[in-house]
């Protein structure tokens, strides 16, 4: 008798820390989510700002239609300027999107998955609406000089094509470096050029993650 009651003290006591272990495993997972949330929040912000940026550029490719250009150089700045003000509209939805299809009630798994997507959407919205700016320069002010009757390209074309052969250079460049980072002996300047392409909130909110799931597998 003494051993079946030992038995079954040791059983309830068992029970008793795994529920414990719950309780604290799901208290603990929900103050990281609540962190994820803060994380992500000034993430979204800066996509509704990017969604604004891009209505702006489609503005100014409006005002350029409206002047009627006929100049074929202007005519595909204006396509230009009016598909980034596009693409920047795209990108901040995609990422915006992604963010508030994460449902925080489900498995860390899960999470992880739609925070993979975030970060996917946002890197490709940072291509889109950064990179990009290494030639976008020389079509936006093409048509700001186009809406005050000015044809750049007419007058200077030199610039144009010196402005397309840094663009080049520059781009290469940046592309070349981020090569460079991503051998193992450079870990530091491959930190930095993740957290510049990827960003804070998303390298921050992924930590979260990382840790509820460390806090779970030591609680097991």
């Amino acid at each position: 008798m003494e051993l079946e009651e030992l038995k079954m003290a040791w059983e309830t006591l068992n029970q008793h820390m795994k529920r414990e272990s719950a309780i604290s495993l799901a208290l603990y997972a929900d103050r990281k989510l609540a962190n994820i949330r803060t994380r992500l929040r000034p993430l979204f912000i800066g996509q509704i700002l990017q969604l604004f940026f891009g209505i702006s550029f489609l503005l100014l490719a409006a005002a350029l239609w409206s002047t009627r250009p006929t100049a074929l150089s202007v005519v595909v700045a204006g396509v230009v300027v009016n598909a980034y003000g596009v693409g920047c509209i795209i990108a901040a939805g995609m990422v915006m999107g992604a963010i508030s299809n994460i449902d925080y009630a489900g498995s860390v798994l899960e999470i992880q998955e739609r925070l993979a997507r975030v970060r996917c959407a946002y890197i490709v919205g940072g291509l889109v609406a950064g990179l990009t700016w290494w030639f976008l320069w020389i079509p936006v002010l093409m048509v700001l000089l186009a809406l005050v009757h000015v044809n750049l390209y007419a007058h200077a074309p030199s610039v144009v094509w010196i402005g397309l052969a840094v663009g080049t250079v520059g781009l290469a460049g940046m592309l070349l470096l981020y090569a460079y980072s991503r051998k193992p002996s450079h870990e530091r300047l491959r930190h930095f050029a993740d957290q510049a392409m990827v960003g804070r909130s998303l390298q921050r909110a992924q930590a979260q993650l990382d840790e509820i799931r460390q806090f779970g597998q030591e609680a097991a």
